[in-house]
């Protein structure tokens, strides 16, 4: 496999052992009465840390950095970060039979909103995975 093609190869899978800063935009209009609308973007680290010879540890972080218009009907104008989610997949290093790559592990939503409608006051916790 070439340098090129094994990069690729790495840059598709979630869970490789790559240290990459994804970063996804999403804008949203027409919400509520007042026709409001809403950009957001993601920036989403992604750090692999070895556990140990079979095991990897792979960070995910999504950050979301808000710009919001009358989103909920007279509500003005709000710009800032809001809730974190954090995620850590232990995954194997070596795919699974028939090539399977899988990761599970913890979801942890943090409150680092900085404004009330951009979700403050948010804490939760629960499972993630991927294949």
């Amino acid at each position: 496999m070439t340098q090129d093609a094994d990069l690729a190869k790495k840059l598709s899978n979630p869970i490789a052992s790559l240290v990459s800063v994804p970063f996804q935009f999403n804008y949203d209009s027409g919400y509520g009465p007042s026709d409001g609308h809403k950009a957001v973007l993601n920036i989403q680290p992604v750090i692999p840390f070895k556990l140990n010879d079979d095991w990897n540890v792979i960070s995910r972080t999504i950050v979301p950095v808000t710009s919001q218009d009358d989103i909920a009907g007279g509500s003005g104008s709000q710009f800032g970060l809001g809730n974190t989610l954090q995620s850590f997949f232990f995954s194997p290093k070596e795919s699974a039979a028939g090539g399977l790559i899988w990761g599970a592990g913890p979801a942890i939503l943090i409150s680092t909103a900085t404004e009330p409608l951009l979700g403050g006051g948010k804490l939760g916790l629960g499972p993630t995975g991927v294949s």
